[in-house]
């Protein structure tokens, strides 16, 4: 079977292999919502970025498929560890590989696309794309590291807008709310890299973190929605206000948007 074909059956599994993770706690189905939300949400942004490259339908499907499952392991992962901080539990991409293969999930598509999903899956996470493999791989990958963030930022700038009081301590990693911004971090951003989870300290730096991503978006489409829901400013907007290391790394990552901005616009 090819990807068209396949991928009514896997949305199907998909929504049956969440369900069993859905609990009467409302503190375990809000984190089960806030995955399977974000998954679709996920979905309909790599279609998103896939057609503005004019890619055919059956990539289209391979793109959706990989999106459906690029975070399966974070189901497993919040059952057992009650966190969805992988420093804290296991990788949840390699988690991921282990239940699409358990499940059997892709043993009727042909097996040079199964591979591909695999594998993206496996990478996704990871703070650089992997050396020496093949292009087409990398392709995918790409895509669903862009797809990924858009909606990461859209889940955790509405979370800083609206959050008020109550402190949503998933989505924050149970990271302390201390005002420092540690020096590995600032180095990082103000270079024009991403920042390593392992330097992250604060909720302050994992918010800086995710300013950083800019750098490591791919595809036009995926620049343009950055800009146009203003998640760069949002961010900074809940981070501290007098802080000079706050104005500058994101006057930096505000400069690289508006660089591949303009290339969009041309």
């Amino acid at each position: 079977m090819n990807a068209q074909e396949i991928l009514p059956g896997l949305k199907t599994w998909f929504k049956d292999y969440t369900r069993r993770f859905f609990s009467d706690d409302p503190v375990v189905q809000e984190s089960m919502d806030l995955k399977t939300d974000h998954t679709m949400r996920v979905c309909e942004a790599i279609v998103n970025i896939g057609e503005s490259l004019d890619l055919s339908r059956e990539d289209l499907c391979l793109a959706e498929a990989v999106a459906l499952l690029h975070d399966i392991g974070r189901f497993e992962q919040y059952s057992r560890y009650r966190t969805f901080s992988d420093y804290r539990s296991e990788d949840h991409a390699a988690l991921g590989v282990k239940v699409i293969k358990a499940n059997r999930v892709l043993h009727d598509l042909e097996p040079a696309m199964a591979e591909i999903i695999v594998r993206v899956v496996r990478y996704h996470n990871r703070a650089a794309l992997p050396a020496g493999e093949e292009e087409r791989c990398l392709f995918f990958l790409k895509l669903l590291r862009d797809a990924d963030k858009v909606d990461i930022w859209r889940v955790v700038t509405d979370y800083y807008q609206n959050a008020g009081h109550k402190r949503n301590h998933t989505l924050e990693l149970d990271l302390p709310d201390g005002p420092r911004i540690s020096d590995s971090v600032y180095k990082a951003l103000m270079n024009g890299k991403l920042v390593q989870m392992a330097d992250v300290k604060t909720l302050n730096d994992f918010k800086l973190l995710q300013i950083g991503w800019i750098y490591d978006i791919n595809f036009p489409r995926a620049f343009q929605i950055v800009r146009e829901n203003e998640y760069l400013e949002m961010i900074r907007d809940a981070l501290p206000e007098i802080s000079v290391r706050v104005a500058e790394i994101y006057e930096r990552a505000r400069a690289h948007l508006g660089r591949n901005s303009s290339a969009v616009n041309s």
